[in-house]
């Protein structure tokens, strides 16, 4: 079974820096505030659910004024305090931070996301997911194609109870309009197989335990997020969302400032009152299978 907590080393980091935190006498916010940063970024540092970077544990050496032999032994641990997953193997090849999205999804409690254009990523089949990396400027040679296909494969695996003691929870609301957008404009025999394909992966994907989907239908109008898709984050250690992320196919923006995370959430809460019930949601997504 795979186990997807913080390791010891990083445990131990953790602990120690929020212990010379309280020795400092300074809260959370007092920290994020004197060094530019989030109160949810200085939480994740504090519960072992990120890493944290060289030039960022030097700033808060300084800030908590560590004695020069502490100071080093906290150097000397830092390199490794980051636990190393599969997905560290795909940076150098992926778009930029989709390392840290992975290794965050993999640590989290529950995700929650709106699904504007495409269905989310966990729930993506992976004849799906090759067309929307092909869908692109970009020429890409077929290996890499395959390689980023797989990374999307592996990073479904946080979903399956078999490998995950506490696999991910998945809350996802889907706009109605990703069941009937066609994927390729010029083949309809490939165009049809593959949308046929992501359907039943839907469909599947909903008789997980852990896994509810709801569409947004078009009788609910326009939604309020005119923004476009949005995930959220719950973190294990607290159990509150801490992070929210945007994904498209060359970056990964993160945004973890605790007021627009609040909005992020009311924004989903939101969606929730106006999208359908996961059974009759299911229902939908059968007829449009039917129909095609």
């Amino acid at each position: 079974m795979v186990t997807d907590t913080p390791s010891t080393r990083e445990k131990r980091l953790a602990r120690e820096l929020r212990l010379l935190r309280e020795l400092a006498q300074l809260h959370g916010k007092d920290v994020a505030e004197r060094l530019g940063w989030s109160a949810s970024k200085v939480s994740r540092i504090e519960t072992g659910r990120t890493g944290i970077g060289a030039d960022d544990l030097e700033r808060l050496l300084e800030l908590y004024r560590v004695p020069d032999p502490q100071a080093t032994f906290l150097r000397r641990l830092a390199p490794t305090a980051r636990t190393k997953g599969w997905w560290d193997a795909y940076a150098d090849t992926l778009p930029s931070r989709y390392a840290d999205l992975i290794r965050l999804e993999a640590g989290s409690q529950e995700l929650r996301c709106y699904a504007a254009l495409v269905p989310h990523p966990l729930v993506q089949s992976l004849a799906y997911d090759r067309e929307i990396i092909l869908a692109t400027w970009e020429a890409l040679a077929p290996a890499e194609v395959d390689r980023r296909v797989q990374a999307c494969r592996r990073r479904q695996d946080v979903l399956d109870a078999r490998l995950h003691r506490r696999p991910l929870q998945l809350s996802a609301i889907i706009d109605e309009s990703v069941l009937h957008r066609r994927v390729l404009a010029d083949d309809d025999t490939r165009d049809l197989t593959i949308r046929r394909g992501q359907l039943e992966h839907l469909l599947t994907a909903a008789t997980r335990p852990n896994v509810t989907l709801r569409i947004l239908p078009f009788a609910a109008g326009l939604p309020p997020v005119t923004a476009g898709s949005f995930s959220i984050l719950d973190s294990r250690a607290t159990g509150a969302a801490d992070v929210v992320y945007v994904e498209n196919k060359t970056r990964v923006h993160f945004i973890d400032a605790e007021a627009e995370v609040h909005r992020h959430t009311q924004a989903f809460d939101y969606l929730a009152t106006q999208a359908l019930a996961p059974d009759a949601s299911v229902n939908l997504i059968e007829g449009a299978l039917h129909k095609l």
